[in-house]
């Protein structure tokens, strides 16, 4: 039962969370910041809170992710997490942290070039803040504990997660946390539920011309998996057919919503996460989970130099791999990497489980190996110079 002490806290961390997202996530060029109160609402109306019981240290959700001594100390410090998630996860997964652990949280966002200059400057000049860092692209998170500044740590389910999958990396100097989802999506007010496509064949219908937007391929990871993904799941022509729709083409995923948003493109492949996001905000949008596959890509995180003696930074990552922290990034439009525990739906959509067949996984390894290549044969088959 939640100790009515115990809930003071984490109301307190939610309302030190304000003043410090405001203060931190404002240099990011993506707008203003929403009121922790306001986010908690939203974490709360995306999944109800967990069982919680903080009696002797901390369980939620029925598994213990800190004993009595690491959550007293967590709860005594604050928590600093840079991340390269976007914006508003960001948000609501610090939000979320705060309200159910009473850990105050620093949260900054950016862009993971960005991320990743300022970590090794920081770092360099050996004054890295950040106990915890968050990163969309894995070979960054490499670079990181090539130059020791991730380090090994192992959350009470290590044995456990290092069988379940490409998960433990680097004998536990960061952990993929979860998987990002990518499909496509359709602006409901301008296309009728009944002429909506449903499989990745219905993309290349020729009604979608002059009104289909995408990514470039060498925006990111995600996009750079998905055009992976397409060619090797439907042919190399499949690309060729895109092309042929003259499709708008962005540089990066907010500028695709807006336009999808606002009807000025009808159909687009997208990130489920993010597309989610903007219709938690009333953006006209209805996702699709095609039966003949999605694609994904890795999120990784990991305990810093700095956060290798700090309580909230391990209980931060205890949480992340615990039940409570899957099913709420599930919850947001992630693919959680836990297989031992369901994926549960995102509102009305049911994204499947990492370890479906119709979920196909960019690895890290694909990436190395074919991604500049595939980048390039990418811009080539759209016309796209950047």
């Amino acid at each position: 039962m939640l100790k009515s002490n115990s809930k003071k806290a984490a109301i307190g961390a939610v309302f030190s969370l304000t003043l410090l997202l405001a203060a931190c996530s404002g240099d990011t060029g993506e707008g203003p910041t929403t009121g922790a109160a306001v986010l908690e609402d939203v974490a709360t109306e995306i999944l109800g809170m967990p069982s919680f019981d903080d009696s002797d240290g901390l369980v939620l959700a029925g598994e213990k992710i800190a004993d009595a001594e690491l959550l007293d100390a967590a709860r005594s410090e604050k928590l600093v997490w840079y991340t390269g998630s976007g914006t508003r996860s960001a948000e609501l997964t610090a939000a979320r942290f705060a309200a159910e652990t009473g850990v105050e949280i620093e949260m900054t966002r950016l862009p993971s070039s960005a991320l990743s200059e300022r970590v090794l400057s920081e770092a360099g000049a050996g004054q890295l803040t950040a106990g915890v860092v968050t990163v969309t692209d894995p070979v960054i998170a490499q670079n990181f504990a090539d130059e020791g500044i991730l380090v090994p740590y192992e959350t009470p389910l290590y044995a456990e997660l290092d069988q379940m999958g490409p998960i433990v990396w680097d004998s536990g100097a960061y952990y993929t946390v979860y998987y990002s989802a990518y499909a496509f999506a359709y602006n409901n007010q301008v296309v009728d539920a009944a002429n909506a496509p449903e499989k990745w064949a219905d993309l290349i219908d020729p009604q979608w011309e002059n009104v289909f937007g995408l990514v470039n391929a060498g925006a990111g990871g995600t996009v750079q998996g998905l055009a992976y993904f397409q060619e090797q799941a439907f042919g190399e022509k499949y690309w060729e057919d895109l092309a042929a729709l003259k499709p708008r083409i962005f540089d990066t995923t907010s500028p695709q919503l807006d336009a999808l948003a606002r009807g000025e493109i009808s159909v687009a492949t997208s990130g489920f996460n993010s597309t989610y996001a903007a219709i938690l905000e009333g953006a006209p949008i209805e996702l699709v989970v095609p039966e003949d596959g999605i694609s994904g890509t890795f999120n990784m995180q990991g305990v810093t130099t700095t956060g290798q003696d700090s309580a909230s930074a391990k209980l931060f990552m205890n949480w992340t791999m615990g039940k409570s922290g899957q099913e709420f990034a599930a919850a947001q439009g992630f693919v959680g990497v836990r297989t031992d525990i369901e994926q549960i739906a995102t509102g009305p959509y049911q994204l499947p489980r990492a370890d479906d067949d119709t979920f196909v996984l960019y690895t890290p390894e694909k990436a190395e190996k074919y991604g500049a290549d595939t980048v390039a044969r990418w811009n080539e088959a759209f016309g796209y110079t950047g």
